[in-house]
């Protein structure tokens, strides 16, 4: 009877564990495109239509929020580059 408490535990635990929004939604190690000239941030996906100038530079997404504070550019860069939490099940099904 014990053993099957601790195991139903263990298993509510770990359904928790997978469906509460714990992850971040966009990693901060995901590289993005930053035109300087314009103050954008562009997901490289939606590089070709974004319409960037020449001053562009890759970096980290947290470098690019944290350091240059810039816009994020387009509809398409912004479904791509999320604020906010997910869950850990619904990051490893994306």
């Amino acid at each position: 009877m014990k053993k099957l408490i601790v195991i139903l535990i263990l298993f509510a635990a770990v359904i928790l564990v997978l469906t509460l929004p714990l992850a971040p939604e966009t990693s901060d190690t995901e590289r993005v495109i930053v035109d300087h000239t314009l103050g954008v941030v562009v997901h490289p996906v939606c590089f070709e239509e974004a319409g960037l100038t020449n001053y562009i530079d890759e970096v980290s997404y947290s470098n690019a929020m944290e350091n240059y504070e810039y816009e994020i550019l387009g509809e398409c860069s912004e479904e791509r580059l999320q604020t906010g939490r997910t869950s850990i099940l619904s990051k490893i099904f994306d």
